[in-house]
């Protein structure tokens, strides 16, 4: 049986996963990698990468 402590746990580790992923993704844009090569790393979609491109460049 799953607790609700075991479930805000897994909450937490999955939003950190996806918060670690966005960061790695903003580091190989400024690295100057591919549109593909951090598809490939990252797992996320090319519209998130994307996302996350235009959001950096507007910093």
């Amino acid at each position: 049986m799953i607790t609700y402590e075991d479930e805000l746990k897994q909450e937490a580790r999955e939003e950190g996963r996806k918060e670690g992923k966005i960061e790695i993704t903003r580091n190989l844009i400024k690295l100057g990698a591919s549109l593909d090569f951090i598809k490939k790393a990252t797992g996320l979609s090319e519209k998130k990468v994307l996302e996350i491109k235009e959001k950096l460049e507007k910093e």
